[in-house]
């Protein structure tokens, strides 16, 4: 961040804070009004940026939306909770009250990712299972902010292993990693574990049981990479990450090191969640006859079979469902 956008966010920041819940053309306006002076001067993709951020700071567009479910579906985690310390949610509440976030979009928030994890499997239930669904929500709403509350919910219901894949190109995918890290691992993935200075985010909270990574927001998954992570992941006492790029060499990769490692050609025993970062763009199986699927959709399939017990969830700006979460598709 530059010096003058960062003196434009600490001075409109503070109009904000003494205000009702701003509106989009409010806050354009209060951005507009500190532009003009010099050392607050920006550029307006930054000040769209800016703008941007404060919305979903604010609640201005989240809200707690509608919610389609099949026939035949048992809730669980009302049932569930009492057992639940939420250790990864009340670190990544923290943060957001840190960040200035308001009281209306963490009560949204949670009330949202409740709802989205309620509607998941439990992740404790026996036997073998898999689970399929997809948000919808608008462009610029939180949606990293919301997957990041919801993969921490899910951490704290008792989820393993954690797959976000996150677009088609390493700037999304480093980004993205960089979000995870502050949000629900606390550490900076690109330093040593063992480095003085490498936690940051939640991290500063509380340290206790930070959850493994395999990548970092330098470094896309590589069988080196997680070799030298080390571990089974079914023997891990805290959640393992992975936050990969859309990419079918990526897949192809970690596909092939589930099974040496870990698979040992059968299924894992771990509770997956994956998470599809923006699910209409090349996830979709695109292949017309029925009998035919398209590379990453396939090799997407093949990630949630290979686990015993798997949930997938697409997130997406767009109502053109996958169809790896649609059953109907399959």
């Amino acid at each position: 961040m530059t010096e003058n956008l960062a003196n434009l966010e600490t001075a409109v920041e503070g109009f904000l804070a003494k205000g009702t819940i701003p509106t989009p053309e409010s806050i354009r306006k209060l951005i507009h009004q500190f532009r003009v002076i010099d050392s607050c001067s920006v550029s307006d993709e930054e000040a769209e940026q800016l703008a941007r951020k404060f919305e979903a700071q604010h609640g201005v567009t989240m809200t707690v939306g509608s919610v389609l479910v099949e026939k035949g579906y048992e809730p669980w985690l009302e049932a569930a909770r009492p057992k639940i310390t939420p250790y990864y949610w009340d670190r990544y509440k923290k943060l957001l009250t840190q960040k200035h976030y308001s009281g209306q979009v963490l009560a949204a928030m949670d009330s949202v990712t409740d709802r989205i994890l309620g509607l998941l499997e439990n992740p404790l239930k026996e036997g073998q299972w898999d689970r399929r669904g997809m948000v919808v929500g608008h462009v610029q709403s939180g949606k990293t902010a919301n997957y990041t509350g919801l993969l921490c919910k899910a951490a704290d219901a008792g989820y393993k292993i954690i797959i976000v894949i996150a677009g088609i190109h390493n700037n999304l995918r480093n980004q993205t990693q960089m979000r995870i890290d502050e949000g629900f691992v606390g550490r900076d993935s690109a330093k040593r574990a063992t480095s003085r200075d490498n936690q940051i985010g939640v991290g500063l909270f509380d340290r206790a049981h930070q959850p493994w990574t395999f990548t970092t927001s330098t470094r896309d998954f590589n069988k080196i990479g997680a070799n030298q992570v080390g571990g089974k992941l079914s023997d891990l006492s805290v959640p393992a990450v992975f936050v990969i790029k859309k990419n079918s060499s990526t897949l192809k990769n970690l596909l092939e090191w589930l099974h040496e490692h870990n698979a040992k050609g059968k299924t894992i025993d771990a509770p997956l969640l994956v998470i599809d970062d923006e699910a209409d763009n090349a996830s979709i199986n695109i292949k017309h006859e029925d009998d035919e699927i398209s590379r990453i959709n396939g090799q997407i399939r093949d990630l949630l079979e290979m686990f015993d017990r798997s949930c997938y969830v697409g997130y997406t700006a767009t109502p053109f469902a996958s169809s790896i979460a649609c059953r109907s598709s399959m």
